[in-house]
């Protein structure tokens, strides 16, 4: 009985250590926009973080498991503390996390400027030319939550994916469009010319102006949504 006595503490001891260090705390910056993964219960859409300091040189990561407590606000980086809980493999389902993560704070909250970004824009110039004898006046729509750009030339309509964007920069991939033939197509090749030259922006209330990589104007654009 007395060696019993004697292990119940050393036993106790033990097994709060092993609950402590199961227990860990980390940093992570969440990204202002969900984006659509594939987990095991099929798609859905998932929190991006990036554990580094620099959120302007984020590289993100899909975030599958919640975090107990977060309050996920679109347009918003969240630079947030978590405490990560290891569970017992046995008792989680084979779809789910291992790990519980809980909020402990939200240590910093900062507004996406690539949000203003996110609307409808009608072209008002080409190369700092206004736009006249078009079938239909170019517009663009980008959709920051899919990384993807839309719109129509001035004939047809087209999309494409956003490779990368920063709060200057942007570089888009390759462009689908319909084939349509307009009786006029020198505004449509003059605004796709245009587009795949452009690899920065700046934006001035409603205006959006999009610049080659010598910082020349390419397209000049207002919002319409």
């Amino acid at each position: 009985m007395s060696l019993l006595k004697s292990m119940l503490p050393i036993t106790i001891i033990a097994t709060l250590f092993t609950s402590c260090n199961s227990i860990k705390t980390t940093t992570y910056w969440v990204n202002s926009v969900k984006t659509e993964c594939s987990s095991g219960a099929g798609k859905m859409m998932c929190l991006q973080v990036y554990k580094g300091t620099d959120v302007d040189k984020a590289i993100w990561s899909s975030f599958y498991a919640p975090i107990e407590g977060f309050d996920f606000e679109f347009g918003y980086f969240q630079k947030i503390e978590v405490t990560e809980t290891q569970l017992d493999p046995k008792n989680v389902p084979a779809d789910a996390s291992s790990i519980k993560y809980k909020l402990v704070k939200v240590m910093e909250k900062i507004k996406d400027p690539k949000m203003i970004l996110n609307d409808i824009w009608s072209v008002t110039t080409i190369k700092g030319e206004p736009v006249t004898n078009a079938p239909k006046t170019p517009s663009i729509e980008i959709d920051i939550s899919k990384m993807q750009i839309s719109g129509n030339d001035g004939c047809n309509n087209f999309t494409g994916k956003i490779k990368n964007l920063t709060a200057r920069n942007i570089t888009l991939g390759p462009l689908a469009s319909t084939r349509k033939m307009c009786p006029d197509m020198t505004v449509s090749m003059q605004f796709n010319k245009a587009l795949n030259e452009s690899v920065s922006y700046k934006q001035e209330e409603l205006k959006l102006t999009f610049l080659n990589a010598n910082g020349e104007e390419t397209l000049s654009l207002k919002k319409i949504d």
